[in-house]
Order: C-alpha cells, then sequence, then structure tokens
C-alpha cells in the first residue's frame, strides 16, 4: 500500500477518531449485517429466476444479471464493514487497517460496477428504441458479455488500483466516471421520453401510418422495461446521493482534524449506499413481471 493510503487507514482505525462511538458503532454493526443478508439473499433469488426466465430478452437480462451480480459483491462488503467495525470494537489495530483496506476496494469496484451498468442499460433502452429491428442484430449477448467485463475490469477494477497507488489520480478519474454515467443516463432517458412523444404524437396526427413504426413492436412492454430501468436509476442515485454530498467535506475533516463527530454521519450515508442493494430485488419483482412470477413459482408449495 501507498502512503497516502496507509495513512486514511491509520486514520480511520485511530483510537482518537472512534472513541466513544461504541453504541452507535454496534448499531450500524447490527443494521448493516440485516442488510447484507437480505441484499444476498434477495439478489441470489432474482439471479435464479432470471436463470430461469427464458421470455426476457437475452442481451437486457445480461446486463440486469450484471447489475444483480454487483448488488450480491456489495452484500459480501457490507459484512467486511461490520467485520472492520467490530476490529474497532476488540482494538485490533493490525486486523482494523487490512479490513479497511478491503472493505473500501470492494466498495469501489461494486460502486462502480453498478453505476456503469446501469448506465450501459440505459443506452441498451435508447438503441432498443432507435435500431428498430436491427436492434437484435446489433445489440447481442456476445457483445453485451463484453461490456459486461469491460465494466468490471474497466473502471471497476481499475478504480481500485487509482484508489491504492494514486489517491489523487483517483479523485480525477472516480469524478469523471461518476460524470459520465450519469450524464449517459440523463441523455438516454430523456432522448427516450423526447422520441416516444413525438411517435405519440405522430401517431395521433397519421392515424393511416400507425402500421410503419421503428419503435418495437409491443410498445407497452418497451415502456414497462425503460420506466424498470429508471426506477433502478432513481433508487441509486437517491441511495448514494446523500454519501456523494457528505463524504468530501467529513473525510476532510476526519483526515485532517481526526473530528469524531463526523465519523458516524459519514458511515450512515454509507449504510444507506448499501440499503440500495436491499432494494433492487425488491424493484425487480415488483416492476418486473416475469421475475415477479418465477420467484413466485419457485416459493410456491406443490
Amino acid at each position: 500500500m501507498m502512503g497516502a493510503v496507509t495513512i486514511l487507514a491509520n486514520t480511520y482505525c485511530s483510537e482518537e477518531l472512534t472513541q466513544g462511538l461504541d453504541n452507535q458503532i454496534i448499531c450500524l454493526s447490527v443494521i448493516n449485517t440485516l442488510f447484507a443478508i437480505t441484499a444476498f439473499v434477495g439478489n441470489a433469488v432474482v439471479l435464479m429466476a432470471l436463470h430461469k426466465e427464458s421470455s426476457l430478452h437475452q442481451p437486457s437480462k445480461a446486463l440486469i444479471r450484471n447489475l444483480v451480480a454487483s448488488d450480491v459483491c456489495v452484500s459480501f462488503v457490507e459484512l467486511v464493514f461490520v467485520a472492520y467495525w467490530i476490529s474497532i470494537l476488540q482494538e485490533r489495530r493490525q486486523a482494523c487497517r487490512i479490513l479497511y483496506y478491503a472493505q473500501v476496494i470492494g466498495g469501489i469496484i461494486s460502486l462502480y460496477v453498478s453505476l456503469c451498468t446501469l448506465a450501459a442499460i440505459s443506452v441498451d433502452r435508447l438503441l432498443a428504441l432507435l435500431l428498430g429491428l436491427r436492434y437484435r442484430q446489433i445489440v447481442t449477448l456476445r457483445r453485451v458479455y463484453a461490456v459486461n467485463g469491460t465494466i468490471w475490469v474497466f473502471p471497476g477494477v481499475s478504480s481500485a488500483i487509482f484508489w491504492i497507488f494514486s489517491p489523487a489520480t483517483w479523485k480525477v478519474w472516480s469524478s469523471t466516471c461518476l460524470t459520465l454515467c450519469l450524464i449517459t443516463a440523463l441523455f438516454c432517458y430523456t432522448r427516450i421520453f423526447v422520441r416516444l412523444r413525438h411517435q405519440q404524437s405522430q401517431a395521433h396526427n397519421h392515424p393511416q401510418e400507425q402500421g410503419i413504426q421503428t419503435i418495437p413492436s409491443n410498445l407497452l412492454r418497451y415502456r414497462k422495461t425503460v420506466h424498470t430501468a429508471l426506477w433502478l436509476q432513481t433508487a441509486l442515485v437517491f441511495c448514494y446521493l446523500p454519501y456523494l454530498l457528505v463524504a468530501p467535506f467529513a473525510n476532510r475533516e476526519i483526515q485532517n482534524t481526526h473530528e469524531s463527530a463526523f465519523y458516524i454521519p459519514l458511515y450512515t450515508t454509507v449504510t444507506l449506499m448499501f440499503f440500495n442493494s436491499t432494494l433492487n430485488p425488491i424493484l425487480y419483482c415488483w416492476k418486473i413481471k416475469e421475475v415477479r412470477r418465477t420467484v413466485k413459482d419457485m416459493f410456491c408449495c406443490s
């Protein structure tokens, strides 16, 4: 580990920073343990349901499975966080530093995989609208697998490497990646809704041309997939935004002053980030009827 990262680990494992916070740390540990268990079970069930469900478009399903897989990883990262807090309570500083490295690296990878996968899903939905019949020829399962693999390696693993060896570079890289993902999603969904409104107005003005459309044949189904993707994007922004607002200020104060007053608010926002992985399986079952039906069949008594 490089010097700057070692200093961070020493700071976040210092007795001065966490002194007098035992009750709050125990509370966060219990909450995150519950979230980790529910996130793992919920996302594992969704993965099995997606494996069994064959009616969903395979490339689009592969993107969703990539997002679910990142949430499964988050559940393990969350347990590492709990172990990190337990090491603080037990005053095991060496173990605390190792666990700090592990939870930050795992959290960075999972975060950027989720962000980039949601951006890829928004691009997929836009391509489905713009390409029409050519969509299934261009967006193939092999190409989506390549996109998924690229997301895990770059920016997933590469973000963690930047954090380890060059925190200054990582700050620039992470800000750029975050901005690009959010702008991509915003652009795609805006373009989708503008295009749908335009085509809807054309259909009203020229009803004789309704049979010649460039949008997918099942417009209602397409709208549902877009709304599902938008719900997932909104849930991520809702759960991650408090951390993105609090973390820069809290981290700076903690590193400069070792002020413990910022420790619990910071990790409360981290806990909210983790809650996104518990929330997503609920959204899958609520918004994707094929997943909901398969999950019901899996648990239906014979």
